[in-house]
């Protein structure tokens, strides 16, 4: 049975900042960006373009969702703050917690790694579904919170000296004919993704884009979804086998999932990337540098299509250092960071966002002032540590390219 924990239907308000607030896009940024802002503002609108259902499930917006996700602990301590039990709700929907020490197993620099005597606790492992489902149940029911499902955001609204936010115009995709339409807000959180359009958006009504940094591994993923019998375990839960650069381009993952399932994972680097076919798929498995993988899943039954993914580019918007900002926009999660989802750190700095918006929000004045540029800092200081991990180890592969403008040796603030 769910547990209910007291914090279900309702937040602790701690005053108004504004009527209305607009959260573009409802994955893991954009949930817990909601569940910030539920304490600041008297309405908060967030808005989808995909439909969104009662049951956990793959979203067209979402494709990375596919691949297997680890959620750091550092993570799922800032969730579970957000959210309190929200790691029980998922245990008791068939999530299950891993313990570092004793059910990991890693091989990596040619060797299988020994477990660290100063391990992190244990953490939650389920799909990306279930996860974003979960905190939409708790979003859902908090009636500061309405959602507009099947809509896009197609511009900014600013106000006529082009200083400040007022709102957003939407359009609804399910009715194609149906004019867009304003929807009015004192605050704009982009939360839509690596395919956001707020530097075109900036830059139609005259603010200059963010200058844009891009470190490209070629990596590339593919993933299915088996049944997991408890025989095929041996000892572990979590198993990863980790490419070795310059020249071991392979890798591979199994991560427990929710219905005694595995999501599996392939991984390849510069270009040598794993076929999404049944031979090709097996074939790429069993050329792993051990076969642990391969003699996991060769007799496992499939549950799922094999899925691919090669838009892995490390990407950063560095909105903190624009000239000029529109006073009430705030950009975050992969729409300001994009990075290699080999490092498992999108979900964890998803959170992170969601704590540097809401320290924004307990330092802003009304009417904002400086709230935007304060933002956009914080949050790069923040995420620096994180990106200087993936571009470090992109850094490595020989295939790696790099824009001219990149600043790879450097932090994002500074």
């Amino acid at each position: 049975m769910e547990k209910e924990t007291g914090v279900q239907n309702k937040s602790q308000h701690r005053g108004s900042l504004g009527s209305n607030a607009v959260v573009v896009g409802s994955g893991i940024t954009g949930l817990t960006a909601a569940r910030v802002l539920v304490d600041f503002f008297d309405q908060v609108v967030v808005l989808d373009r995909d439909r969104l259902v009662g049951e956990p499930s793959f979203r067209s917006g979402i494709p990375q969702a596919q691949h297997a996700h680890t959620l750091l602990p550092l993570g799922q301590t800032i969730l579970e703050e957000l959210f309190p039990g929200i790691v029980d709700q998922l245990l008791d929907k068939g999530a299950e917690m891993i313990h570092p020490e004793n059910e990991t197993v890693y091989y990596e620099r040619g060797i299988w790694q020994k477990p660290e005597s100063k391990l992190p606790r244990a953490t939650v492992s389920c799909s990306r579904p279930l996860l974003e489902n979960q905190l939409y149940h708790r979003i859902s029911h908090l009636p500061q919170v309405s959602f507009l499902s099947g809509y896009e955001a197609i511009d900014l609204v600013a106000s006529e000296e082009k200083e400040k936010v007022t709102g957003i115009t939407v359009r609804n995709l399910q009715t194609p004919g149906e004019s867009p339409y304003r929807l009015s807000a004192d605050l704009v959180v982009d939360a839509s993704g690596r395919n956001s359009k707020t530097p075109q958006w900036l830059g139609r009504i005259g603010f200059t884009p963010p200058e844009e940094w891009r470190i490209d591994a070629h990596a590339g993923y593919a993933s299915r979804i088996y049944h997991r019998l408890a025989g095929q375990m041996r000892g572990w839960k979590k198993l990863y086998i980790g490419p070795q650069p310059p020249d071991g381009l392979r890798g591979g993952v199994i991560i427990p999932l929710e219905g005694n399932r595995w999501h599996v994972t392939l991984i390849g680097l510069s270009g040598d990337y794993p076929p999404t076919d049944e031979k090709g798929f097996l074939d790429y498995a069993n050329s792993l540098p051990v076969s642990d993988l391969y003699e996991a899943i060769q007799g496992a039954q499939p549950l799922s299509r094999i899925t691919g993914y090669r838009n892995n580019v490390n990407r950063v918007r560095r909105f903190e250092n624009l000239p000029r900002f529109l006073e009430g926009l705030l950009v975050m999660g992969d729409a300001v960071y994009t990075m290699n989802p080999i490092y498992s750190l999108g979900m964890t700095a998803a959170a992170i966002g969601s704590k540097v918006l809401e320290q924004a929000l307990q330092r802003a004045i009304i009417p904002f002032s400086g709230l935007s540029a304060a933002f956009q800092a914080q949050l790069a200081s923040r995420i620096n540590t994180l990106w200087q991990q993936a571009v470090k180890g992109d850094w490595l592969w020989p295939a790696t390219d790099i824009a001219d403008n990149t600043e790879v040796l450097y932090p994002l603030a500074g």
